[in-house]
């Protein structure tokens, strides 16, 4: 038995991609169904009262494929490789009243049915409606005729098509039920061959074909960017100039300026004036440096999906979602290390809990509004709610590799920040017991400036691009732009960081030395601005439905959970090298 299957499992991937001979089966699966403005809102193919073979058996799927709601089953149709089949009737359904109920319920949400020929995926209509002067002059039509049109290159399937074109000898009048009413469903395939597509452009070719609107003005991506090098000029520009102001005596030895000179000029400022309370460990360190960490992960893990991106953009379904498991996995190590190494650095004694706490930073509000989402798809009988043993998988693979990571990280950390901390203070300058009296700011200094500056001015570099990433993720588009995606991904980071630094360095002028938490607000900030323009499009988009909202908004909303840890993990470091630079000048004075 083991053999035998064994044997299948290995036909089955053979025929589904790969070389084919001549009269070798081409498998044909059967997908999913979705209301094309919905399109979390994903149903199996024969939830429907379509034709199905008399044992319907699910087909090999990757992890990312799960992830995403397919559903691969076998279907009725036969297809032999380089064989012309005439149109050849599958079966004669007898519909109820209320199955051509839901057909014509599906119809008016304009349902999309989805099939792959080999590997080849196929997006469709499965029916359309003709509207007249009033609702007694509508017509429903369903297609039950599939005219499969195939390309190949010598023993390669490198193009799949069906019924582009929609006639009358494609669609059947189903606008009024009868008893008795039967409906005959028939297919044919046709080969065409095509040596100018090659085997290794076939599934890019097909999914950009599927897609809408397929050709992408590069303009506006490109306007995007150079909008955003501006946008980093200037506040780069004005960092520099408070760079200059913080060295000016290594300047003076350099350019042979004397000191007299630049003392002259020198105004009197705050932030030397903190040296004793600047490294004052934040409240609640536990859980600043357990944010950290999780956000250092998180940064990790979009590098690493970008990078990947770029050598090779995700045209395989679900190749995202897989490559984000793997990647938040292997990653582990990095976050438990950043988190550890910190907490320890502040003085922190509970480390276990720190270690925990990092490793559920992310996943924990993860998993409660994963939980909440799947309960929902499962009442509403969709393919979006994971079935149980994806379930224990992806707990395993937490428990034996992301959660082992994140405590061997940490203990690396820590054992290195306490190795690098033996004999002397980790910072430059040492803490005074009493903290020093903040002063009252003035309102350019103030958190809610901060927040709205730190906020706007990252967001405004990648809002473009956030449209076209919104478009694939909650439309019929694939993102394949990974290289002006990384541009824009760097521009953010250098904007991000920059304002973070500029703002903390005003703080410090105006003597409040609390800059740890304010650093890290910073990509709260930009999440916060995230998460309304999820709004905007929400309203641009045609959603509608309970189970549809509550995807986009609560999977919109752990993004920018995410979007704040990674951004803020970002604006902290450079806050922190910034610090730790200018203070480490007044210890070399």
């Amino acid at each position: 038995a083991p053999r035998r299957a064994i044997a299948l499992l290995a036909l089955q991937v053979a025929s589904v991609g790969g070389v084919y001979e001549t009269g070798q089966d081409v498998v044909v699966s059967m997908n999913k169904v979705w209301p094309f403005a919905n399109p979390t809102e994903t149903y199996r193919y024969y939830d429907l009262p379509f034709c199905q073979p008399t044992v319907v058996m699910p087909h090999f799927m990757g992890l990312g494929q799960v992830l995403r709601g397919d559903r691969l089953v076998n279907s009725l149709y036969t297809m032999k490789f380089r064989e012309t089949v005439n149109r050849t009737v599958v079966c004669d359904k007898t519909l109820t009243a209320m199955e051509l109920m839901s057909f014509k319920a599906a119809i008016d949400a304009n349902y999309m049915f989805e099939l792959f020929v080999g590997d080849l995926p196929i997006d469709r209509p499965f029916g359309v409606k003709s509207t007249g002067v009033d609702e007694a002059s509508e017509r429903y039509f369903l297609v039950n005729y599939l005219d499969f049109i195939v390309g190949y290159n010598d023993q390669d399937l490198v193009s799949a098509n069906v019924t582009r074109d929609l006639n009358l000898e494609h669609l059947v009048d189903i606008t009024e039920w009868k008893p008795g009413m039967t409906i005959q469903f028939s297919y044919s395939v046709h080969w065409a061959s095509l040596p100018h597509i090659s085997p290794s452009q076939a599934l890019e070719l097909q999914v950009k074909s599927t897609m809408p609107h397929g050709h992408q003005n590069m303009d506006i991506h490109w306007l995007a960017i150079i909008n955003s090098f501006v946008l980093m000029l200037l506040i780069l520009s004005l960092f520099l100039l408070i760079i200059i102001r913080v060295v000016r005596s290594d300047l003076s030895r350099y350019l042979q300026i004397p000191d007299e000179e630049l003392n002259a000029v020198e105004e009197e400022t705050g932030w030397k004036l903190l040296h004793a309370d600047v490294f004052r460990p934040p409240k609640h360190r536990l859980f600043f440096c357990s944010a950290v960490g999780a956000g250092a992960q998180l940064f990790s893990m979009v590098v690493m999906i970008v990078l990947v991106g770029c050598v090779g953009a995700f045209y395989q379904r679900g190749a995202v979602a897989s490559a984000a498991v793997v990647s938040y996995m292997v990653t582990a190590a990095i976050g438990g290390y950043a988190s550890a190494s910190l907490y320890q650095k502040l003085g922190g004694e509970k480390w276990a809990w720190n270690i925990f706490v990092t490793a559920l930073m992310f996943v924990g509000p993860g998993f409660k509004i994963w939980a909440f989402l799947n309960t929902v798809a499962i009442f509403y009988g969709s393919t979006a709610a994971f079935p149980f043993p994806t379930i224990l998988l992806m707990f395993a693979m937490w428990a034996c590799v992301t959660f082992p990571l994140t405590v061997l990280g940490g203990i690396v950390g820590r054992h290195r920040a306490m190795k690098q901390g033996q004999g002397e203070t980790p910072f430059p300058c040492k803490t005074n017991k009493l903290a020093r009296e903040i002063p009252a700011c003035r309102w350019y200094q103030s958190p809610a400036t901060q927040m709205f500056a730190t906020g706007f001015l990252p967001f405004s570099a990648i809002y473009i691009e956030l449209h076209y990433i919104f478009n694939s993720v909650w439309g019929p588009r694939i993102y394949s732009l990974y290289g002006i995606l990384l541009l824009a991904f760097a521009m953010l980071l250098l904007v991000a960081g920059t304002v973070t630094v500029l703002f903390t360095y005003f703080h410090l002028n105006a003597e409040d030395h609390r800059w740890w938490w304010r650093s890290f607000a910073s990509g709260f900030a930009v999440a916060l601005f995230f998460y309304a323009y999820c709004f905007y499009f929400f309203l641009q988009t045609g959603m509608t439905g309970f189970m549809q909202c509550a995807f986009f908004f609560m999977y919109s909303l752990l993004v920018a959970h995410g979007l704040a840890l990674m951004l803020g993990a970002v604006s902290f470091y450079a806050t922190y090298m910034f610090v730790v630079y200018i203070y480490s000048r007044i210890k070399a004075e």
